[in-house]
């Protein structure tokens, strides 16, 4: 059985905000690497603007479901989030079920029919 993993990710954009995000993520087999990258198959995502002190939900969707105020559309795979220290822009750390549930259900009072 493949194993769910919860991310945060901050991302920096010479320019921009910094691009918050927290995926629920399933982790893919093996043999479903790219480039002996293994992968993740995106389930949920939520957009936050602000800072660690201070976050607000500013988007979120279902990946292949309904996608609310999303500044870009999440990719379907993505790297495992192991390989994530290779990019000197991202930040990345694991978060728990319960803190995402909590985003999500923050999420979805502020966009009805969020799946």
């Amino acid at each position: 059985m493949s194993k769910t993993i919860i991310v945060r990710t901050e991302i920096e954009i010479p320019g921009h905000p910094t691009a918050i995000h927290i995926a629920e993520m399933q982790e893919l087999p093996p043999s479903e690497a790219q480039g002996g990258v293994q992968m993740c198959k995106m389930q949920r995502i939520i957009e936050l603007a602000g800072t660690a002190e201070g976050d607000v939900v500013t988007g979120a969707g279902v990946i292949g479901g309904s996608n609310f105020q999303l500044n870009n559309e999440p990719n379907e795979v993505v790297p495992h989030p192991d390989t994530y220290a290779d990019f000197p822009d991202i930040k990345a750390v694991v978060i728990s079920a319960e803190t995402f549930e909590g985003l999500w259900l923050e999420a979805g009072a502020k966009f009805p029919g969020l799946n």
